[in-house]
């Protein structure tokens, strides 16, 4: 009788071992997460290829067709010292002139027709001297309006103005002159650069 027994028991063994396991029904198709990989170390380049610099912008300035009223790069302002401005004067023409000697300077002056002639020391000073040239009215006028200076040269800045459309201006004969002087060490030459202007009534 136990023999039988215990042949049941062995046969029941069997046939639950090839049922199959039995899983709860709420986790059905439930995947497990895959583990996270480990961070990984920073390569480093033992040998790393230079950065290049980046390019230097393009330098900025007037724009194209605009006239550049500024000085040249590196010139600096050099002080006038203003001997007179006359509207009606003895020179009825065109003038730009540096002037470095007594001679040249007793000459003009004389031209001008303007009283006793100042003293002016051409070891250190020079004089610079503009005429518009004849005019048939007033409201013209000429004026040395800046000098600037790059090593030995001078830029000198000339306004010529002329009446606006409908200004009184009187009938008489005009010729407008400026004289300015300034310091003269070191300079080897000049331009002039001339501009005009229409005054406003």
């Amino acid at each position: 009788m136990s023999a039988r027994l215990l042949l049941l028991a062995a046969l029941t063994a069997l046939v639950g071992c090839g049922s199959g396991s039995i899983r709860p029904t709420d986790d059905a198709g439930a995947v497990a997460p895959a583990p996270s990989p480990a961070p990984s170390a920073p390569v480093v380049d033992p040998d790393p290829a230079p950065v290049p610099a980046p390019a230097p912008e393009a330098p900025t300035g007037a724009p194209a067709g605009q006239p550049d009223t500024g000085a040249a790069a590196g010139a600096s302002d050099v002080e006038i010292r203003r001997i007179g401005r006359w509207v009606s004067s003895g020179i009825r023409g065109e003038r730009r002139l540096v002037i470095r000697d007594q001679a040249t300077w007793a000459h003009f002056w004389s031209e001008l027709g303007a009283g006793v002639r100042p003293e002016v020391n051409f070891s250190r000073d020079l004089v610079i001297a503009v005429a518009l040239g004849q005019r048939s009215s007033g409201g013209h006028d000429i004026a040395v309006q800046r000098v600037t200076r790059t090593g030995g040269q001078l830029r000198i800045s000339v306004v010529e103005t002329s009446p606006g459309p409908g200004c009184m201006t009187t009938a008489a004969l005009t010729q407008p002159v400026d004289v300015v002087m300034v310091e003269a060490a070191g300079v080897t030459g000049w331009s002039f650069i001339d501009s005009e202007v229409v005054g406003e009534c």
